[in-house]
């Protein structure tokens, strides 16, 4: 029946926008070091992590215990996404890429960061959730290390450490 079609067109849009409003506000509450509203930005079992291994976390509690620390080494910072795409594996599951750029005051410096997110979005209790949400750098360093720096493809300067980003080179 033509409704019935024209209703799930409708429902998807609402989706993707529900989808899209959850980066943002992931965004929001990093900026605004509101550690309640950004751990439920996520399932209960969600895991989030670091495409290099660096980090991961399993589950709300673990993401609240990292970001509690996370968020007090902060200075002022600015997240923010650019384009993103979601595609639809069933009613209440989506997967997504976002790409994006950090400016973070860390350690009396200013870090810059481009990053990929790989996303997987469920649907729980009528609103949209990361499940998973892995992070990807293109670069990753202090504003006085981006001249050089970013020509080469050792573009992580993660805790001291010179590391190779993860894309374009590992995509």
């Amino acid at each position: 029946m033509p409704e019935d079609w024209v209703l799930e067109k409708i429902q998807r849009l609402e989706d993707r926008f529900a989808i899209q409003d959850l980066v943002a506000s992931y965004c929001g509450a990093i900026d605004g070091r509101d550690l309640a509203g950004f751990v439920s930005l996520f399932t209960d079992d969600a895991v989030m992590r670091h495409r290099d291994g660096v980090m991961r976390l399993d589950g709300r509690a673990a993401i609240e215990a990292y970001y509690t620390t996370r968020f007090a080494g902060y200075g002022f910072t600015f997240h923010y996404p650019h384009a993103g795409t979601v595609s639809f594996v069933s009613a209440d599951e989506a997967t997504g890429l976002v790409t994006g750029h950090a400016e973070m005051g860390v350690e009396g410096q200013l870090v810059l960061a481009s990053i990929r997110y790989t996303d997987r979005y469920r649907r729980v209790d009528r609103a949209w959730r990361f499940a998973e949400r892995e992070m990807a750098f293109g670069y990753y360093m202090k504003l006085s290390d981006l001249p050089k720096g970013f020509a080469d493809n050792l573009r992580k300067h993660y805790r001291g450490n010179r590391i190779p980003a993860e894309w374009p080179e590992t995509t």
